[in-house]
């Protein structure tokens, strides 16, 4: 393998150089990473960093409260090696579908072996439904919703 390295200020063509010993052993994927990361390098010194920041769509109600228990548990300190598993079971945890917003049914972490309790709430606050039965097990959560009360509109449209 011979690269083609362009020399400064010569108008006849490229040097043909000998690859290092260590480039040889680099994949075509590595080769790859490496040449990213000097261009970066090449840019930075000139202070031409690009912004590569990727627009982050805009949270749901259910992701935002997510984020924000995650933290929490991510700063809960660890007691005897065992974790903050003894202090999850005090935090609601929100349940949310695959477009962010709140599953109708949302329950409590089991213990000791025992199912968590369960209750209804608006798929759209996360808001408990009054008239829905807390009960450990399944509240039957789609009684209190019309079909179109389940019809969420899609994200980016909110």
């Amino acid at each position: 393998m011979v690269q083609v390295v362009p020399e400064q200020g010569a108008s006849e063509g490229p040097v043909l150089t000998k690859p290092s010993k260590q480039a040889q052993w680099l994949g075509p994927k590595e080769s790859a990473v490496r040449q990213h990361r000097q261009e970066l390098k090449t840019k930075m010194k000139s202070n031409k960093v690009e912004e590569v920041k990727a627009a982050r769509p805009r949270q749901t109600q259910c992701q935002q409260e997510l984020d924000q228990v995650l933290e929490r548990i991510s700063k809960m300190p660890f007691r005897d090696n065992r974790g903050p598993l003894e202090d999850l079971y005090a935090l609601h945890i929100p349940n949310c579908d695959k477009r962010g917003h709140y599953n109708i049914k949302q329950c409590k972490m089991s213990l000791h072996g025992q199912r968590g309790e369960c209750w209804c709430v608006n798929p759209h606050t996360g808001r408990p439904i009054a008239a829905a039965p807390t009960v450990r097990g399944d509240p039957n959560c789609r009684q209190y919703f019309s079909e179109q009360d389940l019809e969420l509109p899609e994200p980016e449209h909110i």
